[in-house]
């Protein structure tokens, strides 16, 4: 009878764990895909310029992919339901601030703080592989996952709905409920997780990371406006280059590195960040233009408002929904590289059917279903071998690390994608009473077709990216360092 009472006990707190970083994916894609229709408001309300206005999303991913991997090895070593807490808090904090901006300055410092929270990222999957069964782990990361495109639905369609009703301040008003909600059921219903890997804060490594990430990052956002071959451009270029280097330096003499360079070698571990890589640069990049394209007049584009791209994207929004899950089966039925391989091979199916079909809403919104499947199964297989790829007492920074490859193909893919929309343009034809008179310069077929191929191409190197993972678990990889963590707790 205890027996019983102490699985059921158990069955409910995972329930429990799994309805909160559910909660966590909707709110953050919502908060997040919200924004998006707001921007030109914004940008008119503070009379701003487009470049501070674009930082309003780059900021976040910018700060989010420095602090992710601190997050993740100080969850690893202090406590990951502790350091949830602190990203959730932070990220509660910055979503009630946003609706008090007094100007674009201080709507920067408040997406910032957003962007630590993005910790959250890795600290919920390593908290369910210490807490789920390992036969439940992939079900569950799946179901999370298909939370992110639930959010994403919800906020494209319902932030535009808000933001064009009642003004952009009030989808942050309305978030913050259930923000404060989910923060406070993290603090009182969680259970800490009791895998720790006891270690120094490693300094050094925790700097010259940050400054190599913060320094290309911004090249990579800034370089189109400045010029590729500017100065400041090649500038923040060298000086990434030049904290990379100290970094690998640092890392492989301290004794308790931020990122054990050793983990990152691995096989399985290495393949799949550099698939996170360019998945990111794929998908980010398509996004881009997908919107670009609904949104232009005709005859290249739609004439789509906001809101009607943002119910283009709901369909493909919902079949993530259900393929997340999908996955989980998969991985859990023939492990995790096949759903993988077959994920990354729909993904570039996708980016091939936009480029020979994108002339109707209809294909534009089956090409976007499409996408999503690929997604669902590559976000879903892709955590599941970090997760069997390292030991226990690593998982928060691995699975942080692979968050990053993707955040940073997902800053470049947009980079490359607006190359082509600037390079090739034509000028809009407008008839007036008194004859055609050209209009703005907008981006052409060929400026669309020559992303959806650059997008095909990139897609296939993480097919043979994914070719390369090893087809089983790697047990024998990780079973030492998880006995050697075992011994030292």
């Amino acid at each position: 009878m205890s027996e019983m009472s102490n699985a059921q006990m158990t069955r409910d707190a995972t329930s429990f764990i799994l309805v909160i970083l559910s909660l966590i994916a909707i709110m953050i894609m919502f908060t997040e895909s919200m924004l998006i229709p707001s921007l030109p408001t914004i940008q008119a309300e503070f009379n701003s310029t487009a470049t501070w206005t674009s930082w309003i999303l780059s900021v976040y991913l910018v700060v989010g992919a420095v602090s992710t991997p601190i997050f993740g090895k100080l969850g690893d070593t202090y406590g990951k339901k502790k350091l949830l807490v602190i990203c959730m808090s932070l990220y509660t904090f910055g979503v009630i601030a946003n609706g008090f901006a007094w100007n674009i300055q201080s709507l920067l410092c408040f997406r910032a703080l957003q962007g630590l929270g993005m910790g959250m990222f890795p600290l919920a999957y390593a908290l369910i592989r210490d807490e789920f069964p390992a036969e439940k782990v992939a079900m569950a990361t799946g179901i999370v996952s298909a939370m992110f495109g639930v959010g994403t639905a919800i906020g494209l369609v319902v932030g535009a709905w808000i933001s064009d009703n009642y003004g952009w301040r009030m989808t942050y008003h309305a978030v913050v409920p259930l923000a404060i909600g989910v923060t406070l059921l993290a603090i009182y219903k969680l259970q800490e997780s009791p895998v720790r890997n006891p270690s120094k804060v490693d300094l050094i490594g925790a700097g010259t990371f940050s400054v190599a990430i913060l320094t290309f990052l911004v090249a990579m956002t800034e370089g189109e406006r400045w010029g590729w071959t500017s100065i400041n451009t090649l500038g923040l270029l060298g000086v990434s280059l030049v904290f990379i280097v100290l970094f690998v330096l640092a890392e492989s003499r301290v004794r308790d590195p931020m990122i054990n360079l050793a983990v990152l070698s691995k096989r399985n571990v290495f393949f799949t960040n550099m698939s996170a890589f360019v998945v990111g640069l794929g998908m980010f990049m398509m996004f881009q233009a997908i919107t670009y394209l609904v949104r232009s007049p005709p005859p290249v584009g739609f004439s789509s408002s906001i809101f009607e791209a943002g119910l283009l994207q709901v369909p493909g929004s919902i079949l993530l929904l259900i393929a997340g899950p999908l996955a989980g089966i998969l991985v859990n039925r023939r492990g995790a590289k096949m759903p993988l391989v077959l994920g990354s091979i729909v993904l570039s199916i996708s980016f091939y059917y936009f480029y020979a079909l994108h002339d109707t809403k209809a294909q534009i919104v089956l090409g976007l279903m499409i996408m999503s499947v690929g997604m669902g199964f590559m976000m879903v297989s892709m955590i599941n071998i970090i997760i069997q790829s390292v030991s226990q007492v690593e998982t928060g920074i691995a699975t942080a690390m692979n968050t990053i490859f993707r955040t940073i193909g997902g800053v470049i893919g947009p980079t490359i994608a607006g190359v082509y929309l600037a390079r090739y343009v034509s000028p809009l034809i407008i008839q007036t009473p008194r004859g055609p008179v050209m209009g703005p310069l907008l981006p052409t077929e060929t400026a669309f077709n020559y992303i959806f191929l650059t997008a095909l191409g990139v897609s296939l190197v993480g097919v043979v990216m994914t070719l390369l993972i090893k087809g089983r678990g790697t047990e024998s990889e990780r079973r030492e360092p998880a006995e050697e963590a075992a011994s030292a707790v």
